[in-house]
């Protein structure tokens, strides 16, 4: 395959051109997902929806189904970046050891659907030309998936006339059509279909004139079945998949008429529909749905239930990436490094000993309650982080016992007290609070990095992309290949305030999305950086709570026009992956909260920690305040 100088800066898939190199680069384990619901029925002759923001590989999951992949799996069976992903699709039967039993029908929904909605026609006729279109196009991609399969070397054209279609044409679908007919035939009137309905869209002529053909439903799903496509004689497949990708470029109006055309004819046939968050209606990006009459495959919540089996799909593909480079540096994680430089930032732990040291002296000046506490801190032995570390771990925990209601005698605490009290939530906490206190480096590391990634795959190779850079960088002149602790917080850093700046250029609403982002950004450091650190993994986001209202009429907030520009700003921000939503349980009565938490790249933006498990509730019309600008 071929090889690139950075190779994590090649994201999509349909970039990387060869089949060869999509297989060697593409990591399977997102195929677990589809396991379970062949397991469980729910896969063949269904619905499922493919859901995720922009870069979580919604398209490279279907290019794996399509025929030409197909093909150079099955002769690269053995190959060791080839063995994975074999066994997998043999367990779904979509290969055997010697063929190919789905054919994988692609149709990519970007060119020309959303224009027909400006036809001088009624809405009715609108969607005739719609499903018209889309017919067309859904034939005449299932026999270039044919042709595709055979994987012959004769001319287009003549594998098509080779190809026999059967139907009955009992529903008059095929009007000016004979039928049977063969493949090339077929493809004549589809293709006539298509140029009709483009005549239509592009031509100053009445429609009159031109008579582009209209469909009243979306019926090339159905009636294109495996016994009516013959090759010699014998059915062309076992089973069809139809996939359509970025049906988020369709209008509102398409979408929901394919929706309710899938659902209500699903068990006919085996169709995903990849779509980006965006093109949800606001109030479905606002709560996690279940019980939906669809499958739904939500890819960053699916890694996000997943996060270790996540860090091992990003190691893997970061080695894949890093080992095709053109340069001498075929490696990633070896030269990112994972631990603070001890020797190089000796002083600065020396600092924050002493001035955390002032800080507790300050504050227990007028008691002599913690003296045992403090004087089993100063009789520890380890090393300066693991000291200062301490030391900030006893500041806080000082400060809690501080801001409790006191009884009137103050008695020494133990240094047992002490002990049991060093629990390992503090852990983030004191480090976080180390860091800011004297500027050490605080986001670096491979796991960091994938923690960064927020379950995003694209995410992650953007990052890992300008760390490569260094990596090539330093190689180049001579130096250590290794980044260091400090330099990859400064490529972050760098590197997020850039995708900060880029925000205003691509969302909806992006002035009152990035005045809300800024707002809960302060919000969240404001509480992690109170000096009791009351929420000990810090706060990175929030659950909302309804706000009083007397004109209330039993409605939810999300129902009222009142919040309709916080339904449009946290809509958005979950369609963008900058908010993601959790279910937390919480309390004796299992009560269930939408958790909405910072994208972990905002996370460092606004110098806050990267762990999930602290937010807080916000009222509704504090939110709303937010999106004021």
């Amino acid at each position: 395959m071929s090889r690139l100088r950075n190779p994590f800066r090649l994201r999509a898939s349909e970039k990387i051109e060869s089949d060869a190199s999509f297989l060697r680069l593409y990591n399977p384990a997102i195929l677990d997902s589809i396991i379970d619901r062949d397991k469980d029925g729910l896969l063949w002759n269904n619905v499922l929806y493919i859901h995720s923001s922009p870069g979580a590989g919604k398209t490279s999951l279907l290019r794996v189904f399509e025929p030409d992949t197909l093909s150079t799996l099955l002769n690269n069976k053995s190959a060791p970046d080839s063995k994975g992903l074999f066994g997998l699709l043999k367990k779904l039967n979509v290969l055997t050891d010697n063929s190919i039993e789905v054919l994988g029908v692609t149709l990519v929904c970007t060119r020309n659907y959303e224009i027909l909605e400006e036809l001088d026609v009624s809405n009715a006729q609108k969607l005739r030309y719609f499903f018209s279109l889309l017919n067309a196009r859904i034939i005449l991609a299932t026999l270039r998936s044919v042709v595709d399969l055979e994987n012959s070397n004769a001319p287009f054209n003549e594998v098509l006339e080779s190809v026999n279609y059967t139907y009955d044409n009992r529903e008059n679908f095929f009007t000016g059509l004979s039928l049977p007919c063969t493949g090339k035939e077929l493809y004549a009137w589809a293709s006539n279909i298509e140029k009709k309905v483009y005549q239509a869209i592009d031509s100053f002529l009445p429609l009159a004139d031109i008579q582009p053909t209209g469909h009243d439903e979306l019926f090339s799903l159905s009636v294109l079945k495996p016994d009516n496509l013959l090759l010699n004689g014998k059915p062309v497949i076992n089973k069809i998949l139809y996939m359509l990708d970025d049906t988020h470029k369709l209008s509102n109006t398409q979408r929901t008429a394919l929706r309710k055309y899938v659902i209500e004819k699903r068990g006919n046939f085996s169709i995903w529909i990849s779509e980006r968050l965006e093109a949800l209606d606001p109030v479905e990006n606002l709560r996690s749905f279940e019980g939906r009459d669809y499958e739904v495959l939500n890819l960053e919540k699916f890694w996000s239930d997943r996060p270790g089996k996540f860090e091992s799909v990003l190691a893997n593909i970061a080695d894949k990436r890093a080992s095709i480079s053109t340069e001498e540096v075929n490696s990633f994680r070896e030269y990112l490094d994972n631990d603070l430089e001890e020797g190089q930032f000796k002083n600065s732990f020396l600092e924050a000993i002493e001035t955390t040291r002032e800080k507790i002296a300050k504050i227990t000046s007028y008691t002599n309650k913690f003296d045992h506490w403090i004087e089993f801190v100063k009789s520890q032995n380890g090393s300066e982080l693991d000291i200062a570390i301490l030391y900030k771990k006893l500041e806080i925990l000082i400060n809690r016992n501080l801001g409790k209601s006191q009884l009137a005698f103050d008695f020494p605490l133990s240094a047992q007290e002490l002990n049991d009290k060093l629990k390992p939530d503090l852990e983030v906490s004191s480090k976080l609070f180390l860091s800011n206190s004297v500027n050490l480096p605080y986001y670096f590391g491979f796991k960091n990095l994938v923690k960064l990634s927020s379950n995003n795959i694209e995410q992650f190779l953007s990052f890992s992309a300008d760390m490569f850079e260094e990596m090539l960088s330093n190689n180049l002149l001579g130096y250590k290949i290794n980044v260091e602790t400090n330099e990859q917080e400064k490529i972050l850093t760098k590197a997020v305030d850039a995708k900060w700046n880029e925000l205003s250029k691509i969302l909806p609403y992006a002035n009152i999305v990035l005045n809300f982002l800024s707002k809960l950004g302060e919000s969240c450091k404001s509480d992690t950086y109170k000096p009791n650190a009351p929420y000990a993994q810090g706060v990175t986001g929030f659950a909302i709570k309804e706000s009083p209202n007397m004109f209330d009429k039993g409605l939810n907030w999300f129902e009222m026009e009142h919040y309709q520009s916080l339904i449009n700003v946290i809509s958005t921000c979950v369609a963008f992956n900058l908010l993601e939503v959790k279910q937390i349980i919480q309390g004796e009565k299992d009560n269930k909260n939408d958790v909405y938490y910072l994208n972990r790249w905002l996370c460092l933006k606004f110098n806050l920690p990267f762990s999930y498990g602290g937010w807080r509730h916000k009222q509704t019309d504090e939110l709303l305040k937010w999106t004021k600008v």
